[in-house]
């Protein structure tokens, strides 16, 4: 009878363990990347103007994929417009031209990229930025390939999924705007060079398909992405949709991420 009641003891500690020992498994226990049945995971990282009056919110990611110790994400909603280079020939000439010397559209070498690798990081906290590490080519922040933005396993699985709507802040600061009919959506730019036009980049168009324009174009959306380390945050709260995002908390020893409320935001309509 003893060896029987330590045994049911045993039991319940080893039940009433496990939820800890689930929770220190691993720092993202429900983190996964797209499916075709569930959709997106979401999460919030680092803050940016966001209301037609400049209120900085949490930036709203949608996870695209995990991979081993690292996921992608990608912002929902286009951040802003800017151009993706102030001189289209500088980023469609080839380094010998003798004229004007360039880079072959080398999207490393673009203001964009220097933008999202300098003054852009200033909008995420110390402990954010430790969370996060660098694509070997492109840096902290980078803008998605044109072929990343037809790959269907990271749910662009058609023109539609590839439809993005911007902030208000970006409406209200340059950004193109399609007509209702087409959904009132935003162009945003990707990190591809136009192969029939040098002097453009790959972007999306007003049925979500791909297309091109010219780098110096000022009402272009930015639609950021980054890899998150998964061994270097953890869930604070939230439960992973779009309504609720996982909120993070940065690995001890660095500072607080911002946290402020939430706004949700609906694609706008024309009147």
């Amino acid at each position: 009878m003893r060896t029987l009641l330590r045994f049911i003891a045993l039991l319940l500690t080893l039940l009433c363990l496990t939820p800890a020992l689930a929770e220190e498994a691993g720092p993202f226990p429900a983190l996964r990347g797209w499916s075709k049945q569930d959709g997106y995971v979401y999460l919030t990282l680092g803050s940016f103007p966001q209301t037609k009056e400049g209120e900085r919110l949490p930036i709203l990611w949608r996870v695209l994929t995990v991979e081993e110790d690292r996921a992608l994400l990608l912002s929902e909603y286009i951040l802003e417009a800017r151009p993706l280079h102030g001189d289209y020939k500088e980023y469609a000439n080839k380094p010998t031209n003798k004229k004007q010397p360039g880079f072959s559209g080398d999207y490393t070498q673009t203001d964009m990229a220097k933008y999202l690798n300098g003054d852009f990081t200033a909008n995420f906290a110390q402990g954010e930025l430790d969370a996060l590490t660098e694509d070997e080519t492109l840096g902290l922040f980078f803008l998605l390939s044109g072929d990343e933005l037809k790959n269907a396993a990271y749910g662009f699985t058609s023109n539609e999924s590839r439809k993005a709507w911007g902030t208000e802040y970006a409406l209200a600061n340059g950004l193109f705007k399609y007509m209702a009919n087409r959904g009132s959506h935003s162009p945003y730019w990707t990190s591809t060079q136009s192969t029939s036009n040098t002097q453009g980049a790959r972007c999306i168009k007003s049925k979500g398909e791909i297309g091109y324009i010219n780098v110096i174009t000022e009402d272009e959306g930015m639609r950021p992405a980054c890899w998150l380390r998964l061994d270097q945050a953890r869930i604070d709260e939230g439960d992973g949709t779009r309504e609720a995002p996982y909120t993070l908390l940065p690995v001890p020893g660095s500072d607080e991420p911002i946290v402020t409320e939430l706004v949700p935001l609906t694609p706008a309509t024309d009147e």
